[in-house]
């Protein structure tokens, strides 16, 4: 065909495609493009899981003994974040036959947010005479609420299921990451005890709270589904697994008065890809818009 009369035809459709802006995120719209680069944002709720109740033996100044308890609790608290999600088009050079992927990595994300961690933990103490009935109790309670600026990194892998699909990417997946977080402490928590009386001192054990700065490996799984094209929500949960600063040993937890915290959430996160307007000529779904760039090629 000529040129001028591939031009003729296709001008049309091209001020057409320059003038009016897709339905964004409309069922039957075949004519959304998005780029490989987006925006990500995640709310939800977090915890933190607490050792068991430890008893020990006391003795006071007149020699009398007794047993105090120490009982850590999580309360709930908050997080929300915001970012930029990248999906890299490169390819990986060794495929995953196994997982039937063509890569390892699928995309990456950068956020910053604000976290919140809640706990109380209980002092119980009580002394008992020879006949084993209770001579005086004491009870003091510690609680905290420590707020974090939080900025993250992550790198996420993606396993299909399902037979559901969106052009030719299934529906349904399971999101899988590992990252790292940096966290500040920049609203801190209580660090005494109520009521902290003089007769008697609740510490059994030595009062430790973790430093300001927090940084962590982290790992997150979830289930998501690709409402179309740019929009996907993925549910899941994240916990860290190994604290880098302060180092407190092969585990995540965070000191706070005489017990340690191992924090989790869990997240509701969006991802919303940015969308751009197709090329001259280029309509239909993706296979329609594969060959028409493919003629366009040959031609």
């Amino acid at each position: 065909m000529p040129r001028f009369i591939r031009l003729f035809l296709f001008l049309p459709w091209c001020l057409l495609g320059q003038n009016y802006r897709f339905n964004k995120g409309s069922k039957d719209n075949d004519y959304l493009m998005v780029r490989n680069k987006g925006i990500t944002f995640s709310v939800g709720p977090t915890w933190q899981f607490t050792p068991k109740t430890e008893t020990f033996e006391i003795t006071d100044n007149s020699g009398s003994r007794g047993l105090t308890t120490l009982n850590p609790d999580g309360r709930l608290g908050f997080y929300g974040e915001f970012g930029m999600v990248i999906f890299p088009k490169w390819k990986a050079l060794v495929p995953i036959k196994a997982l039937k992927k063509s890569r390892l990595l699928d995309y990456m994300d950068f956020t910053l947010g604000y976290r919140h961690y809640r706990g109380i933990e209980t002092v119980t103490t009580e002394f008992t005479n020879a006949m084993g009935d209770v001579t005086n109790r004491f009870e003091s309670t510690g609680t905290y609420s420590n707020g974090f600026v939080v900025g993250r990194f992550d790198a996420h892998t993606l396993l299909y299921f399902g037979k559901k699909k969106i052009d030719k990417v299934r529906k349904h997946f399971i999101d899988q990451s590992l990252g790292i977080n940096v966290d500040y402490n920049l609203v801190r928590g209580s660090t005494t005890y109520e009521p902290y009386t003089s007769s008697y001192s609740p510490l059994v054990k030595k009062l430790n709270f973790y430093h300001p700065l927090v940084v962590q490996m982290h790992y997150s799984i979830g289930v998501g589904i690709r409402f179309n094209r740019a929009w996907m929500m993925i549910p899941g949960v994240s916990i860290p697994f190994v604290s880098f600063y302060e180092w407190n040993g092969f585990n995540a937890r965070m000191n706070w008065f005489q017990s340690t915290y191992w924090p989790v959430q869990a997240q509701l996160k969006f991802i919303k890809l940015f969308e751009r307007s197709p090329k001259c000529g280029a309509y239909g779904d993706a296979e329609d818009m594969q060959r028409n760039k493919d003629f366009n090629d040959k031609h």
